[in-house]
């Protein structure tokens, strides 16, 4: 089936949009920088505020992380948001913000923080489990109007936009697009096994994620947000990827039925 174009919401193209990055690992750190980049870009394109970003990360950086992820040794045991944020704030002169907590301790109020919700939630998580819990939250209320997830094994990816349902978009909505737990709703079986333990070396981290997969899988959600804010539609609301291979291929709009 062929849908029309996905058009954004023109609010968000007359002001600041506001995004939660939740995670600044692998996906994460990768993608704060290029979020940094679109910004200078939707404001050099003619939009009036770009984006602001606050990211969440309750981790530090370990040596596993040094040379796979955007860290160096020198930010060993420091937190990953405020490394990368600060970093971002100083060499774009940025006014973003970050968070050594996990995202849902915002979402249950257990610290305060102004803005608790936001335009935009992009999940660089790294488990069934956190997913679960953010498609708990999300599909419970009119908390965000995109979430953008980004996921990876070894040597492929998905990125999935989509919008969770709220009062003004209901889950039935034909123009509504399904959200990654909608896409892959194996995602929310809560009886399949993962291992989350982390790598305790760098030989061990590439062995069980490849070393490239993050930059890729990071560009392709930056263009996909690229097109939305700056020619304000999209003819796809993902990509799916596989390095090894070398293939990759568009996840094409499909109207949701209600049925998920």
């Amino acid at each position: 089936m062929t849908s029309l174009p996905h058009r954004v919401p023109g609010e968000l193209l007359t002001r600041r949009v506001t995004i939660h990055l939740a995670g600044v690992g692998g996906n994460g750190a990768q993608m704060a920088g290029c979020l940094a980049r679109l910004d200078f870009a939707m404001r050099a394109l003619g939009h009036p505020g770009g984006l602001h970003v606050h990211a969440f990360d309750p981790d530090t950086v370990s040596e596993a992380n040094v040379g796979r992820q955007l860290y160096s040794h020198a930010d060993v045991g420091a937190h990953k948001a405020v490394v990368t944020i600060s970093r971002l704030n100083q060499f774009y002169g940025l006014d973003w913000d970050a968070s050594v907590r996990a995202i849902e301790d915002t979402w249950r109020g257990e610290y305060s923080l102004t803005q608790r919700n936001a335009d935009m939630l992009i999940s660089c998580v790294d488990t069934r489990a956190a997913r679960q819990r953010m498609h708990a939250y999300l599909f419970a209320g009119d908390h965000y109007r995109y979430w953008l997830d980004l996921g990876n094994r070894q040597h492929d990816a998905q990125v999935v936009l989509g919008q969770p349902p709220t009062f003004r978009r209901p889950l039935d909505a034909q123009e509504r697009l399904r959200c990654v737990t909608e896409r892959y709703p194996e995602l929310l079986d809560g009886t399949v096994l993962e291992d989350d333990m982390p790598s305790c070396s760098v030989r061990m981290s590439l062995a069980s994620q490849g070393l490239f997969i993050n930059d890729v899988a990071a560009r392709y959600a930056a263009q996909l947000l690229f097109e939305l804010f700056t020619s304000g539609s999209i003819e796809a609301q993902g990509v799916v990827l596989n390095l090894q291979a070398k293939r990759t291929a568009p996840m094409r709009l499909v109207p949701t039925d209600g049925n998920g």
